[in-house]
């Protein structure tokens, strides 16, 4: 084939490479693209080796998940990657990947200036840097996001504690989940909320239909997740309806 029509073949081909990319959706190419050129040749190889010191046995791990690496995806020095395997360390408030190379596994802890935003069991997590709430509370690091929607973003930050003990000379740690932090993101404000209290205060107007809410007192002390929830949603709805 001469040089004219290798050219003129490759001009027929590009439109129609061009369109069968466009109709793959976004994780679609990305995937593809990681698996022909292998996660090691890609941007995602870019951190420190991994080496747990404060290893924890039992269920009182310092992980958001104790049964070992689960599937998720990064967004990572503004590239998002796909069908990643990884876990959220909550007491040091860090993301470790598990990436299978040709060379084997290695287990990565990418360095968390250059994460945006992660997802683990389809449960999003976003970084927050350097914001102040209303009431003047600095705070930093990654939050999950509970609820987003048009008007409001309600996000929760995970907590653990760490005990440490001693027994046959030997140390060993215990993680225990504490009390955790939530957030209402409104109006490009940024609220600390624990209870119905500081909803009403947020929203004086919807007093009457936040008091209708009834929580048992059960829930209020073994699911915090639902109480806020349940606020925020009535919240949001009373506001689409504006």
């Amino acid at each position: 084939m001469n040089c004219y029509k290798l050219w003129l073949l490759v001009l027929i081909l590009i439109p129609n490479l061009y369109v069968t990319a466009q109709d793959l959706d976004t994780e679609k190419q990305y995937n593809w693209f990681d698996k022909t050129i292998g996660l090691e040749n890609t941007g995602l190889y870019n951190g420190v080796a991994y080496i747990d010191v404060e290893k924890a046995k039992g269920t009182f791990k310092k992980f958001l998940y104790n049964n070992g690496f689960q599937s998720g995806s990064i967004e990572y020095d503004g590239q998002t990657y796909y069908d990643i395997t990884l876990k959220y360390d909550v007491f040091n408030d860090e993301v470790l990947l598990q990436l299978k190379g040709e060379n084997g596994t290695t287990i990565l802890q990418p360095f968390k200036e250059l994460i945006n935003s992660f997802s683990i069991t389809n449960r999003a997590f976003v970084k927050i840097v350097n914001k102040t709430t209303e009431s003047g509370d600095e705070f930093s690091g990654f939050y999950e996001k509970m609820l987003q929607t048009a008007q409001l973003t309600v996000l929760k930050k995970h907590r653990k504690k760490r005990l440490k003990r001693i027994k046959r000379k030997k140390l060993s740690y215990q993680f225990k989940p504490i009390k955790p932090y939530y957030f209402l993101h409104y109006q490009d404000k940024y609220y600390s909320v624990k209870n119905k209290r500081d909803f009403i205060q947020l929203f004086p107007e919807f007093k009457e239909e936040i008091n209708s809410i009834g929580i048992d007192g059960s829930v209020k002390r073994d699911n915090p997740d639902a109480v806020i929830l349940a606020y925020a949603k009535q919240i949001n709805t009373l506001l689409s309806k504006q």
